[in-house]
């Protein structure tokens, strides 16, 4: 869970963010952190490129407003969710 714009949050969303091969990047049944919207990809854009690095992009992030998100990404996760 990522409780707040962080550097192991944006390694986490680049790494899933550009990820040709949809390989799985991670062994975790649900993640809850901030969306990382299209309203942040010119910023991981340019530290993918190499324009900036991961402190500046994790600065840049921190000052936009985004809201939570919540991934069940496994059978098991799916499970936990109920109908009301």
């Amino acid at each position: 869970m990522f409780k707040e714009v962080s550097e192991e949050w944006a390694q986490f969303i680049v790494a899933n963010r550009y990820n040709p091969n949809n390989e799985v990047i991670h062994n975790h049944d649900i993640v809850v952190g901030p969306i990382a919207d299209d309203g942040v990809a010119l910023q991981i854009g340019l530290f993918k490129d190499g324009y900036i690095n991961l402190a500046t992009l994790t600065e840049a992030l921190k000052y936009r407003k985004l809201n939570n998100q919540y991934f069940f990404g496994t059978p098991k996760a799916i499970k936990l969710l109920r109908r009301i």
